[in-house]
This record gives structure tokens, sequence and C-alpha cells, in this order.
């Protein structure tokens, strides 16, 4: 695996092809007003750049032959991946989690085997993949983050941006607990034998007692923390240690490690999965995965919202890592193709995962019935566990039935699989984190920006001592709640107004990347049927936990959920209501979007401001010579090859009264 890592590395790792104007040349050319014939432009600020540069400018007079603008905000992206890999990676590792192995095939077992799986493939095909691919064209199409690409939408919707940075470190906070959860039963792994084996109650003594150290629900109605674990104090430690490693250098070092960790678990899970092909009664666990199909749990709304939600979480639109990402991506890349593969393979490995996971269950339910004993289960009953219970009950005991030797390879194969897989998704959300703050001090200090390794260094610091309440004898009743509560909310609210955004004021028909538009099936869907499932699935999740608290906690602490659900999105509704009154969007994205991708004049004259002056009609040509007056790049380039005009001409005499180029910025 590190050799072909290697490999693909040094075959794929090339850097952006377009390169800005050295610096001498542009600290030339910015000291004297521009001296040519028939485009005024004020690029005073044009900084040299790896990737590219982005320009938010306003259109501020088109006549039949003149052209004059102001790039008000002339503003150097954060550079961009070093290959089209890297950005496909990155995205990979963010959508494929623990989820994939530890929640699908629970909710396969509760929800009717293959008709869950129906109503899965549904919902990612109507809703969410539609939606990733929205956040994957935003990021590509305004090269910000999450917070500034959707205020240049509309100010109106800057609180959305911020209720998702909330939600992002809300989830930081607490997953990777997991990890560290993750390292310590690696750890445990190399014991000659395994410490949740021996006895029927074993591997469920050894995760509440051994690793959580959990108190009992009267404590913690008392409001008893218990005492903080050192154990997991140290695991969660040696995880920011890998995040701050992994990201020293940002989005680039990040690719690198995306790498290994993407190609990592499918080895792992490969290596597994035949493995557990071998096993005695492996086909009671894939005949109950494969061959059970309750048709009638397709008219159960139950199902649906299991599925809808397992897909949505997954792919998690709405927490701006999508959308961050795409922002280090070039202009030209088929967001298209991207969405379709990250798509494919995370759906593709949670249905991969579930063989492998219920042939071990299948295994152990027929180890624990070979003397048909009290102790007998089915599989039905092994999967009944979701989330870590599944993990580090189920599975763990699970791989103390392997045998000696195997038992301990497999168990550290297995936890290293959940470890890989957990670790590449917090990149993702650390970078996401990292990239805000990056963005914030660059906006209070233009000249400078802050080295990324402090910034990494700081965030990783922070995080740590933000997780230590989760390390205490009730940390798990908090990341339940945490998880529960902050997760599903918040996300749902903010992909629900994303899309009404793009509804309102983006536009469905403006949504396109490469020339290309989104499919009209996908265009109906982004406008009817997504915003109208995520609504419906946020109003039966509500109407769920107020009629039964839940998992039995004590009021105090289902008291704090509700306050993690809804207080991160005051912020939409300040926004909406600060905004309330219809202004023209403050860096007119929608329109400098629509100029790259009309494709006559009459239609660039559609969909310009009210107030624009007449579009001049262009006289043919390819698509890119008509539409090359409105990129900045190519406006600089051509006024550096054309001819000086004659010095007594009245138009050279006025453009020798220009003004410093200083003086022109607003």
């Amino acid at each position: 695996a590190t050799v072909s890592v290697l490999y693909w590395s040094l075959r794929y790792k090339k850097r952006a092809t377009t390169q800005m104007p050295n610096s001498s040349t542009s600290s030339s050319s910015s000291s004297k007003p521009s001296e040519r014939s028939d485009i005024s432009v004020d690029a005073s600020n044009v900084a040299e750049s790896r990737g590219s540069v982005a320009f938010d400018y306003n259109v501020r007079e088109v006549t039949g032959v003149r052209l004059s603008m102001s790039m008000s905000n002339v503003v150097e992206t954060r550079g961009q991946w070093n290959s089209r890999l890297d950005y496909l990676m990155v995205l990979l590792g963010y959508a494929i989690g623990i989820g994939n192995i530890w929640r699908f095939p629970y909710l396969v077992a509760q929800n009717g085997g293959g008709a869950f799986v129906v109503a899965y493939l549904v919902c990612l095909i109507l809703i969410v993949a539609p939606v990733f691919l929205m956040e994957l064209i935003w990021g590509q199409q305004t090269q910000k983050s999450t917070m500034e690409c959707l205020k240049s939408i509309h100010p109106r919707w800057y609180g959305v941006g911020i209720s998702s940075a909330i939600l992002v470190v809300l989830v930081t906070t607490y997953y990777n607990l997991l990890l560290a959860y993750c390292l310590l039963y690696i750890y445990h792994s190399f014991n000659s034998t395994l410490p949740w084996t021996g006895t029927p109650t074993a591997a469920e003594d050894f995760w509440y007692d051994d690793i959580l150290g959990i108190i009992s629900k009267e404590e913690l109605e008392d409001g008893v923390m218990g005492k903080m674990h050192g154990h997991i104090v140290l695991a969660l430690v040696i995880v920011y240690i890998f995040i701050a490693l992994a990201l020293f250098k940002g989005h680039k070092s990040l690719a690198g490690a995306a790498k290994i960790m993407v190609i990592t678990p499918v080895v792992l899970l490969i290596v597994l999965l035949v493995r557990t092909f071998t096993l005695d009664g492996m086909e009671k666990g894939l005949e109950f995965y494969l061959g059970t199909f309750d048709s009638d749990k397709l008219t159960s709304g139950n199902v649906w919202a299991a599925a809808c939600g397992q897909i949505m979480f997954s792919l998690s639109p709405g927490m701006g890592t999508a959308i961050t990402m795409s922002s280090y991506a070039p202009l030209d890349e088929d967001v298209f193709k991207v969405n379709a593969i990250v798509t494919i393979c995370n759906s593709t490995f949670s249905l991969i995962g579930g063989l492998a996971i219920f042939g071990i269950l299948g295994h152990v339910s027929y180890e624990s019935c070979l003397n048909d004993g009290p102790d007998c289960k089915s599989v039905e009953e092994l999967a009944s566990l979701s989330g870590s219970g599944l993990a580090f009950i189920s599975i763990a005991a699970g791989l103390g039935t392997f045998g000696s030797g195997w038992a301990q390879s497999l168990s550290v194969l297995f936890f290293l699989m959940l470890f890989t897989l957990g670790l590449d998704s917090s990149f993702a959300w650390m970078e996401t984190i990292n990239t805000y703050v990056n963005d914030f001090l660059s906006e209070r200090n233009p000249v400078s920006r802050p080295a990324k390794w402090k910034t990494s260094v700081a965030t990783s610091i922070l995080f740590f001592l933000c997780g230590l309440p989760f390390c205490t004898g009730m940390g798990n009743y908090l990341l339940n709640t945490f998880d529960h509560f902050a997760t599903t909310y918040v996300l749902l609210i903010v992909v629900w107004f994303e899309l009404i955004a793009l509804i309102t004021d983006y536009g469905v028909e403006n949504l396109m990347s490469v020339g290309k538009m989104v499919p009209w099936v996908w265009r109906i869907c982004l406008k009817y049927v997504a915003p109208t499932g995520v609504l419906a699935l946020t109003i039966f999740l509500i109407v769920e936990d107020v009629r039964e608290s839940y998992e039995g906690y004590p009021p105090n602490l289902i008291a704090v959920g509700w306050n993690l659900a809804f207080v991160p999105i005051l912020p939409v509704f300040y926004y909406l209501f600060k905004h309330s009154r219809p202004v023209e969007p403050e860096s007119g994205h929608r329109y400098w979007v629509s100029f790259m991708t009309a494709s006559n004049a009459d239609e660039t004259q559609r969909i310009l401001p009210p107030s624009a002056p007449p579009f001049p009609a262009t006289t043919g040509g390819t698509f890119e010579q008509q539409h090359d007056m409105f990129n900045p790049l190519a406006t600089l380039e051509r006024m550096q090859n054309q001819q000086d005009p004659d010095p007594s001409a009245p138009e050279a005499v006025e453009k020798r009264n220009v003004p410093p180029q200083d003086e022109l910025l607003p």
C-alpha cells in the first residue's frame, strides 16, 4: 500500500499550469497607469500566486467599444491542489467515514434489509447527490470558503455560513474521541489474550468499565461528571498530533495524508472480507443482509427518514467542507465527474463493508448457538446495536472467536480501518476550520498571511482542550448528545437554507461548471424534491424527539441537546432579518458566473443587473473569444500585446492625465 501511494503521488503530482506574471512585471505595471487604448482596468493589487487569482469586480460601464472595470477586491486565492487526484482523494476521505461501517449495517438490520438499501439509493440520487454537487460548484466558482461563498450570493445568507462553521466546530470537538477509542482497542489487541473475550459479557464490561469508565444515569442526573480518564486523554493527544502533522502545510499536506488514509482502509477491508468468507456460519449473516427484503417497510416513514438521514450524514453537505475543499479546485475541474465518483464510492464502501460486518456477525451467531444454550443469539439480535456499541461490543466479541493469532491480527486490522476512516474525515473538518481562521486573519491583515503550521498547531491544541470533558465518566453521554442533536438538526437546517439561497438568489439555472449545466432532472430535484425532503426529515425527527426522550437521558442533558440544536442557527435568522430588504448581492457573484457561461449577447443582457446599460453584441468568434473581455487575466494580457497609439492622438493625451492607479481604488 505504501509503495502504491508513493507511485501514484509521483505519477500525478503536478503544478498548476496557469501562472501570474512574475513579481517584477507586476510591480512595474503597478507603478504607472495603463497606456492602452480602449480598456481601463485597475489591477494594482494583483499578487503573484501559485494557482490563480480570484477577482470580485463590478461592471461600471459598458458601451459599444469601451469597457471600464474596477476590480475593487482583487484577492489572492489560497492556492490550488497540486493535481486533480489530490482534490478527489480529499473528498473521498471526507465522505467515507466511520458511519459507513458501524451505522449502515445497523440501519439495514432494523429497516427491512434490502428495502432500506432501495430507499437509501433513491434518497442518494434524488436529494443528497444534487445538494453535494451544488456545494462543489459553489466552492469552485467562488474560490472562497463557506461563509464568504454564501455571503457573495447575498449578504442575507452569511448567517448560514456562520452556522455551518459552528456545526463543523461542534462535530470536531467530540468526533476525535471516537478515534481515541480506536487507538485504545488497537493497543489492547496486541495482548496474547484479547481483554474483551472470555465471558459472554466480557466485551460489554471492557467497553463500559475499562475504556469509558462510565457513570450511571442516576449520577448523571445528579450532575456528576466523573473522573478524568488518563488513558483516553493520552490517546486523544496522539490523535491531535496526527492531525497537526497532517495539516502542517495546509491543504497541500492534507492531500498527501488523504491518499494514505483513503487507500489504507480499502486494503484493510479487502483483507478482512477475504478472511470473513472463510468463517463457519458467515452465510447466516450474509443471508440476513442480502436475502431479506421487506417490501412493506417501503411504506414506512421511519425507513425513509433513516435512509435519507444516513446518506445525508455520510456525505455531510452543510458542514462547509465540500465548499471549502472545492475552493482550491481550478475553474476547469469537472466537478460533475468528481461528484459521481465520490457518491458512488461512498455508497459502494458502505455496501461492501456490510458484507464484512454481517459475515462476522453470522460467525458469532453460529458460535453462540453451538450448544443451544441461553447465550445463543441471532444475527438480528447481534446487529441491534448501533454505532460504538456495534463496533466495540458486537464486532469486538466476534473478532475474539477467530482463534489465537487470527483474533489479534484481525482485531488490529479492524480497528485500524476504523481509525483511518475517521482520521481522514477529521483531517478535512480541521482543514475547513483552519481555512476559516486563515481567511479571517488575512482580512484583518491582508499584507501578511498567517503561517499555516501555526494555525494547525493552535487549532489542534484548542480542540484538544475542548475535548477533555468527553474524557470524563459522563463523556460518552455527552458525546451521544452532541452527535444526535448538534449534528442532526443543525446540518439539516443549514442544508435547507442553502437550498432556499439557491432557489431565491443564486438561481438553479445558473448552477453550472465547465460550461455545463446541472441535468434538468437534478434541477427539478434541487428546486422541489430536496427542500421538501430535508424539511420533512427535520420535522419528523423533531416530533420523534419531543415524543420520547432521547435514550432515556435525564432532562438536564436533554436541555443541553436542544440548545446544541437551535442556538447554532441563530445567526441564520439574525442575518435574514438584517438584510430583509432586497438588495443587490455584495460581490455580484451571480452575474459574474453568468458572464462566464452565457452563450450569446442576448443571454448576457438578460442576466445583467437592471441598471446595467445594453450589452454590446458580439461579432461571432469562439466561446472564449466572445467572453474574453470579462476575463481579467486575458484583459491584462491583451493590454500588454496591443500597440501603443499615436502620442499626438487625443486618446493618448487623455491617458497621460490619468491619476496613479492607487488613487483609482475605491
